[in-house]
C-alpha cells in the first residue's frame, strides 16, 4: 500500500477535513493574488467559485482505462476544469443560470442529489441553502432517487446532474422526482448525451464493468442517452426548457467536454 494512502487512512477524519479546508483556502488566495498582480493574464473565470486564473486544466481520464473509455475523450478539449474548484462546463453553465435566478433559489426548498463540490461552493457564497441527498456518499439524507420515501410535493427545486445514467430504472426515478416536486416546481438535470445516439442506448444484459466502459464510457454507467433524450423528461410529465452553454460567455468555457457525451446542455423541467 502506498505511503500516501497509509497516511490518509491513519489520519483522523476531522483532521483530513481541516487540512482540506486549509488547502482550498490557500489555493483560492493564491489565485486572487495572481489576479491582483497579473489581471490581463487571467483569461479564465469560474462562476462557481468566483476565481479568475490563467487557464483551465485537464484531469487524468485517458490514462484510466479501468474506469473510463479513452476513445470518448480523444479529439475532445481536455482543459475544461477549473483549477480551483474543479468545476466542469456543465457546472459553470448551471452556476450562470442560478445567478440569474438567485432570488428565487434563496426562497425555494431545494433538494440536491449527488451534490457537486463546485455548486455547493456557489450556493454557500450566494446565500442559497439546500438539502443534499445521496445513496452512497456523504449527504444530509441517504435516499434512493427511485424511491425516496418523501411526501408528495415536498420541494420547489430538485437538482439531479449526471445521476440518471447510474440508476437501475431512470424512468421510475423521473416519476419519483415529479411526485416530490410541488406544482410549478423545477427539476434541473443533465445526463451524458451521445452525439451518435438518437434516444437511448441501454441493454439490461450489459452487467460487467468492461462492457459498460466499452458501450457507455464509464464503469458505473448503465446507459447512455441520445440527443433527443429530453423526450423522457416530457413523458414523465414535465414541461422542458433547455439551459444551453451557447448562451454563456466564452470566458467560462461552456463547451462540450471532456468526453464526447459531456454535452453543454442542462434541462429545466417544470411540473
Amino acid at each position: 500500500m502506498p505511503f500516501k494512502e497509509i497516511a490518509y487512512k491513519a489520519c483522523p477524519a476531522f483532521l483530513r477535513g481541516v487540512a482540506l479546508k486549509l488547502y482550498r483556502l490557500t489555493r483560492s488566495f493564491r489565485y486572487r493574488i495572481e489576479t491582483f498582480l497579473f489581471p490581463r493574464k487571467m483569461t479564465g473565470y469560474c462562476p462557481c467559485c468566483g476565481i479568475r486564473f490563467k487557464s483551465f486544466i485537464p484531469r487524468d481520464y485517458m490514462n484510466r482505462p479501468e474506469r473510463f473509455n479513452p476513445l470518448r475523450y480523444e479529439g475532445m478539449e481536455q482543459n475544461v476544469h477549473c483549477p480551483n474548484c474543479k468545476s466542469m462546463p456543465r457546472h459553470r453553465i448551471l452556476a450562470m443560470w442560478c445567478r440569474k435566478h438567485k432570488d428565487y433559489l434563496r426562497k425555494a426548498d431545494i433538494l440536491y442529489f449527488a451534490p457537486e463540490n463546485s455548486m455547493m461552493i456557489w450556493m454557500k457564497k450566494n446565500g442559497v441553502s439546500c438539502t443534499t441527498a445521496d445513496l452512497y456518499n456523504e449527504a444530509d439524507m441517504k435516499l434512493d432517487i427511485q424511491e425516496t420515501g418523501l411526501p408528495d410535493e415536498s420541494y420547489d427545486v430538485v437538482v439531479c446532474n449526471h445521476v440518471l445514467e447510474h440508476v437501475d430504472d431512470f424512468r421510475k426515478a423521473l416519476r419519483e422526482l415529479h411526485r416530490i416536486l410541488r406544482k410549478g416546481g423545477s427539476l434541473i438535470c443533465s445526463f451524458p448525451m451521445d452525439p451518435n445516439v438518437e434516444l437511448l442506448e441501454e441493454d439490461p444484459f450489459v452487467t460487467t464493468e468492461a462492457d459498460r466502459i466499452r458501450l457507455y464510457g464509464q464503469n458505473d454507467h448503465k446507459r447512455v442517452f441520445g440527443m433527443k433524450a429530453d423526450r423522457f423528461l416530457r413523458e414523465a410529465g414535465f414541461t422542458v426548457k433547455r439551459i444551453s452553454g451557447e448562451k454563456c460567455p466564452d470566458v467560462i468555457l461552456p463547451i462540450v467536454g471532456p468526453a464526447d457525451y459531456d454535452i453543454n446542455v442542462l434541462f429545466r423541467c417544470v411540473k
